[in-house]
């Protein structure tokens, strides 16, 4: 069986963390549901004391989870959900391999105006569901080196991932994170953009300069 989560954690890394890293600039990483997973694995060891001790000069600097999924290392996001699919992840559609969520509107956009989540919606792609059943690799947000550097922006009504997972997640980690509560559902960037781009552009402030 292919290691669909590690294959994304391997795309992210090689393909877009370390042909950054390389240019000399330091890194901020925002991450929204799934992508909590795949960057924090991505991650792992890019960290800007690690790469020093290396002689290099720069380094991701920050971790920004939006509603983002947490997994352990070794731990798949079904693990993480409990071990089930809710009912709104629907299996093998369009075709076998790939999941939708039904109805986007309620789950994804439930406090999205009708008309524009019905463009989104229109707009939505499946998702190999293989990538929430296999393992994910070592995270780097359990690392010293994010102390101080790990936000968690909690998404209060979404019903995608519920606030009882968000918490739950994060309880998990053993580790502290910063936390902001936005009254939206799963997706802020729609509905709260201008609040949420202040709330990242301040959290960016205070990790630099490293």
């Amino acid at each position: 069986m292919p290691k669909a989560s590690a294959a994304d954690i391997a795309s992210l890394r090689e393909g877009v963390l370390i042909p950054l890293l390389e240019q000399g600039v330091d890194v901020v990483i925002i991450a929204h549901s799934y992508g909590g997973v795949v960057a924090g694995g991505a991650a792992k060891d890019l960290d800007k004391p690690t790469r020093q001790a290396q002689g290099k000069t720069s380094g991701i600097v920050g971790l920004i989870y939006v509603a983002g999924n947490i997994t352990l290392e070794s731990e798949a996001l079904l693990d993480a959900i409990g071990g089930a699919y809710p009912p709104f992840i629907k299996i093998d559609k369009p075709s076998k391999g790939l999941a939708l969520i039904e109805p986007a509107t309620d789950v994804l956009y439930n406090d999205v105006d009708r008309v524009l989540a019905d463009e989104l919606e229109s707009q939505m792609q499946p998702h190999a569901y293989l990538a929430f059943e296999t393992k994910a690799t070592a995270p780097a947000w359990a690392d010293k080196a994010f102390d101080e550097r790990r936000v968690y922006v909690r998404t209060l009504d979404d019903t995608c991932n519920p606030l009882f997972v968000q918490d739950a997640w994060l309880e998990k980690t053993k580790v502290r994170w910063d936390v902001v509560d936005f009254k939206t559902g799963h997706m802020p960037f729609v509905t709260q953009p201008a609040l949420l781009a202040g709330q990242i552009v301040k959290f960016v402030k205070g990790f630099l300069p490293v």
